[in-house]
């Protein structure tokens, strides 16, 4: 994936990923799935200033990481509070139909999952989940045929 860099602080660039339709295609990245344009902070691994072209890589594994995490865990959360409804709370609650009390300890948690995931954002940003702009490139290099 590439971009333009239109900001530059210590090792940190801010990237703006230009979606091509060619990239649209091959569903190789996030930015592939969006129907937009986006801004991503990347460390500097090519010296890049403003105005210059970046190839953009993750580390090792990371992307898959990266999708267990924000999928992964809410699912574990999801499950665990279906259970937890259905055969610990329901029986506590006998006016309430179970299938709604499975769902709602679901849904609450989902989200308390979501909210630890949030809480840890700063923590795995700064690691191994951030892009790395790895080369400078042309606006012509085809950086999807890869």
């Amino acid at each position: 994936m590439k971009g333009l860099v239109t900001d530059s602080r210590g090792n940190i660039v801010t990237v703006h990923i230009v979606r091509r339709e060619a990239c649209g295609q091959c569903r190789a990245c996030l930015s592939g799935m969006m129907e937009t344009d986006m801004d991503i902070h990347a460390r500097n691994l090519c010296e890049a200033e403003i105005g210059d072209w970046v190839e953009l890589e993750l580390q090792d594994n990371a992307f898959m990481h990266a999708v267990l995490i924000m999928y992964g865990i809410p699912l574990i959360g999801l499950l665990i509070g279906l259970v937890l409804g259905y055969f610990v709370i329901a029986p506590l609650v006998p006016f309430i139909h179970e299938g709604l009390v499975s769902f709602l300890v679901g849904a609450i948690g989902t989200l308390i999952c979501y909210l630890w995931i949030h809480s840890q954002n700063a923590r795995w940003e700064s690691g191994k989940y951030r892009p790395m702009a790895t080369r400078l490139v042309t606006e012509e290099d085809d950086a999807c045929n890869a």
